[in-house]
């Protein structure tokens, strides 16, 4: 029986690079991160929440990744949230290639940006669905 494991690290590295990578990400943020250091300047982009959802058949072992990509912005107004994420898009248009994995599919899921509570703060989410299979 083939070895079962999962592709969240591979997974958030190479989305990591391209988007630290991309000339037109790096033009409009102060950095990309997994972690956000106290005290770090606006615009930037954090990687965030993973899911998870097994795919199991009579042949393969895979999975189906929901990444989102969060954007924090202070410009007065969501049209730098929305500049942010179009990037985004942009930069995660073609294939990443998952180390030591097959990237069968990956698609947009979700594109939204809120006010966040404390009135300054533009949110942006961006979630997409990578489906995997070891």
């Amino acid at each position: 029986m083939a070895v079962v494991r999962t592709s969240l690290l591979p997974l958030q590295t190479v989305l990591f690079q391209r988007l630290s990578s991309d000339p037109t990400v790096k033009g409009l943020v102060k950095g990309v991160f997994d972690y956000v250091p106290e005290g770090t300047e606006f615009p930037y982009i954090r990687i965030g929440e993973p899911t998870v959802t097994p795919i199991v058949t009579k042949t393969t072992h895979g999975e189906e990744v929901a990444v989102v990509v969060h954007v924090w912005s202070q410009y007065r107004g969501k049209a730098e949230a929305y500049n942010i994420l179009n990037a985004c898009l942009g930069a995660t248009t073609a294939p990443l290639k998952v180390q030591g994995f097959k990237l069968v599919d990956q698609r947009l899921d979700q594109l939204q940006v809120f006010d966040d509570i404390d009135g300054m703060t533009r949110h942006g989410v961006l979630r997409v669905i990578f489906t995997i299979n070891n």
